[in-house]
């Protein structure tokens, strides 16, 4: 393999693991959101 196809795949591994940061971040903002909010006992005037 030469070194750019090398250089490519890390780019690839990269760019999706970072997709995969950002997801997971987003759920974890979510969960807390919904948590406090059912602590909380908020209401949401649906």
């Amino acid at each position: 393999m030469s070194l750019d196809g090398w250089e490519s795949g890390v780019t690839v591994v990269r760019s999706r693991w970072t997709g995969l940061e950002r997801d997971w971040q987003s759920v974890v903002v979510a969960a807390t959101i919904i948590v406090t909010t059912d602590l909380l006992e908020v209401q949401i005037p649906w």
